[in-house]
């Protein structure tokens, strides 16, 4: 029997690449705090999270590990579905009908454990106080992106600047970003 916890997150996803659910599963265990955090904190949707470990399956064999680090491969994944939602919602104009309430009402909750809860603050203050190291035109690109869902096209247009000072800042933005994190995912090893 495989021992799961013991393999590398790169193998992890190569087995998920190869259909394997228990390494699935895994990979939920080691990156389901900081995948929530990401969704609960743009969204507030404790159901695109499950849809984010959906595309992991799906997109697993995907994976180039001479690209980047499985973590952030797997928070990437995680941002454009988030980008994809919101863009939806953008093109949406549905509007609720009042009748429809009581409806709505009979949905579950989806409440969380307190404990999950405090983890995936503690997840996302720590994005969050990462951000503050950087530069004002990093950090602008950066929430522009990841919490407003804007392309680095519609954000050049916003900010009147070269789309290629745009794509340089969301570069080095997420270099220092992926430096701070893993500076803090090695310290509390």
């Amino acid at each position: 029997m495989v021992d799961y916890q013991e393999i590398e997150d790169r193998q992890i996803i190569g087995l998920i690449a190869s259909l394997d659910k228990d390494a699935l599963e895994e990979l939920y265990t080691r990156y389901s705090t900081s995948v929530y955090s990401l969704a609960m904190y743009m969204l507030r949707n404790e159901a695109l999270a499950q849809e984010i470990f959906l595309n992991i399956w799906l997109k697993a064999s995907s994976f180039n590990a001479d690209r980047g680090q499985p973590r952030s491969w797997i928070m990437s994944v995680a941002h454009h579905k988030v980008v994809d939602l919101i863009r939806s919602r953008r093109r949406s104009t549905i509007m609720t009908d009042p009748a429809d309430y009581e409806t709505l009402d009979l949905l579950p909750s989806g409440q969380i454990s307190t404990e999950e809860e405090v983890s995936r603050n503690l997840e996302r203050e720590r994005i969050m106080k990462a951000m503050e190291i950087l530069p004002t035109a990093q950090k602008e690109v950066i929430m522009m992106a990841y919490f407003e869902g804007y392309s680095q096209s519609a954000m050049a247009d916003k900010l009147g600047q070269p789309l290629g000072t745009i794509k340089t800042r969301v570069r080095l933005a997420m270099q220092k970003l992926r430096t701070v994190l893993e500076r803090d995912d090695n310290e509390q090893l």
